[in-house]
């Protein structure tokens, strides 16, 4: 096995969380020291309807559940555990007679994956136990590889298509105004480019998640970066035409991997901020300088996040995408993956929103990113507007349509 899998798999199980259900306080004593002994952490439940509460309020790695006891037996709470989206993959071990062979049966027709018999051998509970716990975590440590795999071709699907898409929407005007290409080459250029970085940087991903290499952090100009995600999502502003405001200091760089920010930071930011704003409407990139941090943040307009999804914005096992005020559509993925980026430069990631059916004067979202501060200049309080290299007000490249 892996070292690194094997570790994070001993990890699982240092900190593993087992339920006894059995109506004989003696047995739940002498499972309790049994396994207590071994570094579990042990809850005990004297009946079934105890044993579903327990699980309720605090879902176990395992249960041993005593098949025969009064009122509601093993059978029936096991059934109820496998009937629930929430618990149906918890593992039950049945705890039974060595007579009860037809119990043993029907228990496993039920769902359980073992069984122990009664009385209890020491080195026999020890090892059945760890050996359900191990299929349990490798069975999750595979979901997640499989989750983090899909994670991986979203980011390839979705960033390249923003960079291709700004290319071919120029050589569809480019048919009828060949001028095009002398006018945008630089930005086609750009998006080529920045496409071939994508799929470098999703090699670079699959290395990090097997612990292959370490992501390289430098000091990034953060007004190139901006400029450069402005460039390759200025259809989606043109379209919906919404004007970016960018008030950011010239010499404000900050510690990261430029094609990651760019592409999977500040394109999935502002892709979001776009999809949800309304038409001719603005959103604001601002930085500040704060001790050894530069906190930039993304502000739009728009209608604004729900309470209940705010909570599980960066969950990637929660579905959180939604329609946009145009009705564009999006995986969900974006944000996950956005402060996985930002936690592997160090830094930290804040989101407050405002819904616009709560209030018809403040709404909208603001992304707040705290990252390090990569600069050799000293910064001011206050950030002064931009000079001719880079304008405090950047406007979208405006693409003609071409002639009929």
């Amino acid at each position: 096995m892996n070292p690194n899998i094997a570790n994070q798999m001993e990890e699982h199980l240092a900190n593993a969380h087992i339920l006894l259900v059995d109506d004989n306080p003696k047995n739940l004593q002498t499972l309790a020291v049994m396994l207590s002994e071994k570094g579990y952490r042990i809850g005990m439940a004297q009946s079934g309807s105890q044993a579903l509460k327990a699980v309720e309020l605090s879902p176990p790695d395992l249960i041993l559940l005593d098949i025969m006891m009064p009122i509601m037996d093993g059978f029936e709470v096991c059934r109820m555990l496998k009937s629930s989206v929430e618990t149906q993959k918890i593992p039950v071990i049945f705890l039974t007679a060595l007579a009860d062979a037809e119990d043993v049966i029907r228990g496993l027709d039920n769902g359980a994956v073992d069984y122990i018999t009664k009385p209890f051998n020491i080195s026999e509970v020890v090892a059945r136990v760890r050996t359900q716990l191990q299929l349990k975590f490798s069975a999750e440590m595979l979901e997640q590889k499989s989750t983090e795999q899909k994670e991986l071709l979203r980011i390839l699907c979705h960033d390249l298509a923003n960079t291709v898409g700004v290319v071919k929407t120029y050589l569809s005007y480019a048919k009828h105004k060949p001028e095009i290409y002398l006018k945008r080459g630089d930005t086609m250029r750009l998006a080529v480019g920045n496409a071939l970085e994508t799929i470098e940087l999703v090699r670079k991903l699959r290395a990090l998640g097997e612990e292959k290499i370490k992501l390289a952090l430098e000091p990034v100009h953060l007004q190139t970066c901006i400029r450069d995600s402005l460039t390759i999502l200025q259809e989606q502003f043109s379209t919906k035409n919404i004007t970016p405001i960018v008030h950011v200091n010239d010499e404000a760089s900050i510690l990261a991997d430029k094609v990651s920010f760019v592409n999977s930071v500040l394109n999935n930011i502002l892709t979001n901020a776009i999809k949800f704003s309304f038409p001719d409407s603005q959103i604001i990139i601002d930085a500040e300088k704060d001790n050894d941090s530069i906190i930039i943040k993304i502000r739009d307009f728009g209608i604004g996040m729900p309470c209940h999804l705010l909570d599980k914005i960066f969950d990637i096992s929660q579905i959180t995408s939604r329609q946009g005020t145009n009705g564009e559509v999006g995986t969900g993925f974006g944000m996950p993956l956005m402060k996985k980026f930002i936690n592997a430069y160090g830094g930290t990631v804040e989101v407050s929103s405002w819904e616009k059916v709560n209030s018809e004067e403040e709404h909208g979202t603001e992304v707040k990113l705290i990252l390090k501060d990569a600069s050799n200049s000293p910064y001011s309080d206050v950030f002064e507007k931009i000079g001719t290299k880079y304008p405090s007000h950047v406007e979208i490249p405006t693409i003609e349509s071409p002639a009929k």
